[in-house]
C-alpha cells in the first residue's frame, strides 16, 4: 500500500509538473503572440523592404553596407514603437471595433505603461540607429514618419475622413528614407516613388475602410466610408486616385529614371487597378471593394520591385 501510494503521489507529481510546465509554455506562447500583435513585426518587414527598394535607386544599390543594415533594422523598430503608440492612442476605439477588440492593450492582457515603454524603447533604438550609422536627412526623415503617424494621423483619425490623407505621408516616406539613407539627399528618384505610395494608399486603405465602416462608426472614427452611407464620394475618390496613378507612374520612365520593361509593367499594373476602381463604382458591393483591396497588394510591389530592378546593371 505504502509503495501504490508513493508510486501515486510520483504521478502526481510528475502531472503537476507537466502542467506547470505546459501552463508556462502557454503563457510565453501567448507573451509572444501578443508581442507579435503589438509591433506588427510584418508591417515593419513591409516598410524594411520599401527603404530597401529606395537604397536600390541609388548608385549604391549593389553595395550591402553597415548603413544599410542599420536603416533596415532601424526603420523596422521605429515601424514597431508607432504601432506600439499607435495601439496605447487608440485602446479605447480598438475595444469597440470587432477587427482591433482582441488586440493585447485593448483587450486588457497588456497594460497602456507597458505598451508605452515598449513602443518608445523601440522607436528611440530605431532612430539611435539611424542617427548613428546612416544621414542626417535620413534620420529627420525617420523622427518625421514616426512624428506624423503617432501625433497626427492617430488623433486626426477621431476628427476628420482628411486623416487618410495625412496618414498617407508617414506610409510613403520609407523609400525616402533609403534613399537619403545611402546618398545623403532626396533625389528625384526617391519623390517619384513616394508619390506613387502616397497616391496608392487612398484606394488602399479606402478599400479597407469600406469594408470596415461599420467598426469604425462603433468606434466613432470619421472615415469617409463612415460620414458617405451611400459610397458615392468614396468610390469616385479610389476611381480618381486609381486613374492618376497611370500617368504618375509613368513619370520615371518620361524622367529617364527608368527604362521600357518599368514602362510596361506600370501601365499594364495600372490599368488592371483603375478597372478594379470602375467595375466598384458601377456594382458597387463588399466583394468588388474586396476586389480593389487585393488588386492593391499585387499593384504596389510589381511598380516598386520593377522600378528597383530597372536600375540594375
Amino acid at each position: 500500500m505504502t509503495q501504490m501510494t508513493g508510486q501515486t503521489d510520483a504521478v502526481q507529481a510528475i502531472d503537476s509538473a507537466a502542467v506547470a510546465a505546459s501552463s508556462k509554455s502557454d503563457a510565453q506562447v501567448s507573451l509572444a503572440y501578443d508581442l507579435s500583435q503589438l509591433t506588427k513585426p510584418r508591417i515593419a518587414l513591409m516598410v524594411a523592404l520599401t527603404v530597401l527598394l529606395g537604397w536600390a535607386m541609388t548608385p549604391a544599390a549593389m553595395a550591402f553596407s553597415a548603413t544599410l543594415l542599420a536603416a533596415l533594422i532601424g526603420t523596422a523598430l521605429a515601424s514597431m514603437g508607432a504601432a506600439c503608440l499607435n495601439q496605447v492612442i487608440e485602446r479605447d476605439a480598438d475595444a469597440r471595433m470587432q477587427r482591433t477588440a482582441t488586440r493585447p492593450i485593448s483587450a486588457g492582457r497588456l497594460s497602456a505603461t507597458a505598451g508605452s515603454l515598449l513602443g518608445l524603447t523601440s522607436a528611440s533604438i530605431g532612430v539611435g540607429l539611424m542617427a548613428w550609422f546612416t544621414t542626417p536627412v535620413a534620420t529627420g526623415l525617420t523622427l518625421l514618419t514616426l512624428a506624423s503617424y503617432v501625433l497626427l494621423y492617430t488623433p486626426l483619425k477621431r476628427v476628420t475622413s482628411l486623416s487618410t490623407i495625412v496618414g498617407a505621408v508617414p506610409g510613403a516616406l520609407p523609400p525616402v528614407i533609403g534613399y537619403a539613407a545611402a546618398t545623403g539627399h532626396v533625389g528625384l528618384a526617391a519623390w517619384a516613388m513616394f508619390a506613387i505610395m502616397f497616391v496608392w494608399q487612398l484606394p488602399h486603405f479606402l478599400a479597407i475602410a469600406w469594408l470596415y465602416r461599420d467598426d469604425y462608426a462603433a468606434a466613432g472614427m470619421p472615415m469617409l466610408p463612415v460620414v458617405d452611407p451611400t459610397g458615392a464620394s468614396t468610390y469616385r475618390q479610389m476611381l480618381v486616385s486609381c486613374v492618376t496613378l497611370i500617368p504618375l507612374s509613368l513619370l520615371p520612365t518620361a524622367a529617364g529614371i527608368t527604362g521600357q520593361v518599368y514602362f510596361t509593367v506600370a501601365s499594364v499594373a495600372g490599368v488592371a487597378f483603375a478597372v478594379s476602381a470602375v467595375m466598384l463604382v458601377i456594382r458597387p458591393s463588399r466583394a468588388a471593394a474586396r476586389r480593389v483591396f487585393f488588386v492593391s497588394l499585387v499593384y504596389l510591389p510589381a511598380v516598386l520591385m520593377t522600378m528597383a530592378l530597372d536600375q540594375l546593371p
